[in-house]
């Protein structure tokens, strides 16, 4: 409801009871969302007054990479990372085996949007995670599907991090070839180790970025 738009930043939550009725779960469901939300500073909690959306949940999103950074420490962070290299291997793993010739068409297009899109430019990030999305939907996998899409949020921001410094694109380009050849070569090896290599590279370099900046 944050995300639509239905609740803003400065409004107002309604009460727990009415949230309970609302959503048919218990207070501790309640509380617990509540407090997640509050964690990454999307909503601010007062007794008194009530809960309060803060911010924008785009504005949360790109503040809590830098509270995971700070509170959890770079070990925490690299189990996150490591947590996508599973999620996307199996992905990549799957798509060999089901990825028809309308997929791989899909995903080719938005490598070669990559490819052509200016460095820093939003083109870029939007193109970087419509590749990711396209592996995943050649996965067949409902599931794995649904999760990457609610990650959707979080990795555009991974990806603008990514596409704000001079992160060397042209390596990238050749990581997602990979990926894709062996996809189409039906070789499951060659897909898992190149995606296994573009996000462990991509990931060091985005904990050290967060690092430095969470430092200043």
């Amino acid at each position: 409801m944050i995300a639509d738009g239905t609740f803003r930043p400065g409004d107002k939550l309604p009460p727990e009871s009415e949230l309970m009725k609302q959503f048919e779960v218990g207070r501790s469901s309640i509380r617990e969302a509540v407090g997640a939300l509050s964690l990454i500073g999307l909503l601010s909690v007062n007794h008194g007054s009530g809960t309060r959306v803060t911010v924008s949940l785009d504005e949360a999103l790109s503040r809590s990479l830098g509270w995971v950074i700070s509170t959890m420490g770079q070990e925490k962070v690299q189990e996150l990372v490591e947590a996508r290299i599973e999620l996307e291997q199996t992905i990549v793993r799957l798509a060999v085996d089901r990825a028809t010739k309308e997929d791989l068409a899909e995903i080719r297009y938005h490598h070669e949007r990559l490819k052509s899109a200016k460095k820093g430019s939003r083109k870029l990030t939007q193109a970087d995670l419509a590749f990711h999305t396209a592996l995943a939907k050649a996965s067949h996998n409902d599931i794995l599907i649904r999760v990457i899409s609610e990650l959707r949020q979080p990795m555009r921001r991974w990806m603008e991090q990514k596409a704000s410094v001079d992160w060397g694109y042209d390596k990238i380009f050749e990581q997602h070839e990979a990926i894709l050849e062996g996809i189409e070569t039906r070789d499951a090896q060659k897909a898992q180790t190149a995606l296994r290599e573009h996000l462990e590279i991509t990931g060091r370099r985005l904990i050290s970025i967060l690092l430095e900046r969470c430092s200043k």
